[in-house]
This record gives C-alpha cells, structure tokens and sequence, in this order.
C-alpha cells in the first residue's frame, strides 16, 4: 500500500515540481474493467499535492476504480486543476478535472469549489485532508458515473453555496457525443 501510493507520487510529482518522473504507480484491480491515469494534478504546493494524491487513492479504492501508471495504457486519463482563491477572507478550492477518452478525446469536465476556511497568509494552509477527500470525492463520483454509465441523463445542476456554509459543489460539462452514446448534461453533488 504504501508503496503503491510513494509510487504514484513518484509518478505525478512532475506536474508538482516535487520529484522526478521515475516510477509510477499501478493499481489496476484484477475485474479487468476500465482502468483511470491521473496525467497530471496541477496547482497545488508539494505538501498538498502529496495529500491530494493520497486522498486519491482512498477514495479510488473504495469506488474500485482501476488506476494505472500515467506511462502505460488506460481507458481514461485525467488531468487535474487546482486555485486556491480568497474571497471575503475565506479560501476556497476551485478545481477542474477533464477526462479523456483512449481517443485523446475529451469525453467528461468536471469542475466545483470547496470552501476551506479562514484565509490567512497561505490561502493553500486552509486545504486540510477534509476539503481535499471532498474533492476527491466529488471528482470521483462523476467519474465512476460515468465509467459505469449510470450518470443520469438529465440530472439538474447544483447552484452554488455560499462558501460560508462549507459546502462542496461540483458540476460535470460533456461534450456532445455521437448518436447512441450516453450524456451527462450535470452532475451535482453538495454536503453541509
């Protein structure tokens, strides 16, 4: 386990400045079903970047989501954006994640904010493990949806909360698709 994750470290730390490309990670279960490359989770300081990826790996495990190594084949590649900005002294974590098909093709945005507390003088300080797993959570959620292709076709978007109430909001843009293929217009996902 903790191998696995030093190694998916490994693998993205170049999108964070915090390592080299050398060893990857590759979790891929043995269901043999579609398999997800995190290509990059940009924004975001080292310390955070390293939690974020952790995070990740919980959460993916509990969804048994296949990850790979970002060097190899997978079904789906992701590529992650992260801003911290400050809003009436509060931070809060925007971040975007567009999923690409085995065609290069985007087949899936993902996008929401998480408010993460007072700012003070590093507006990244307010992203704990709490507001990172929301994210990841979030993210994740879409993302199984549409691997499994059970997101809803017409699910209403969630309107954003006041940050002050802490919620997570995120929204999935798709692309149109050719005839016969599934779309997710919105996804939607809050907690208080």
């Amino acid at each position: 386990m903790a191998a696995a994750l030093l190694a998916m470290a490994c693998g993205l730390g170049g999108c964070a400045g915090t390592g080299s490309l050398g060893s990857s990670f590759a979790m891929a279960s043995a269901a043999g079903g579609p398999t997800i490359a995190f290509e990059s989770i940009d924004g975001p300081p080292p310390q955070v970047f390293e939690r974020m990826v952790s995070v990740l790996n919980s959460e993916a495990k509990l969804r048994s989501l296949s990850i790979v190594s970002r060097e190899g084949a997978a079904s789906y590649r992701v590529r992650s954006y992260l801003a911290a900005q400050v809003s009436r002294g509060r931070t809060i974590i925007a971040w975007v994640w567009d999923v690409y098909d085995q065609n290069q093709q985007r087949a899936l945005r993902l996008s929401g904010e998480e408010a993460a507390g007072k700012a003070g003088r590093d507006a990244w300080a307010a992203a704990d493990d709490l507001v990172l797993r929301k994210i990841a959570q979030a993210g994740l959620s879409g993302l199984t949806n549409m691997v499994n292709g059970t997101a809803p076709a017409d699910t209403p978007q969630a309107p954003p909360a006041p940050a002050r109430r802490g919620s997570a909001v995120a929204s999935a843009d798709q692309p149109a698709l050719a005839s016969g293929d599934w779309r997710v217009s919105a996804l939607g996902y809050t907690s208080h």
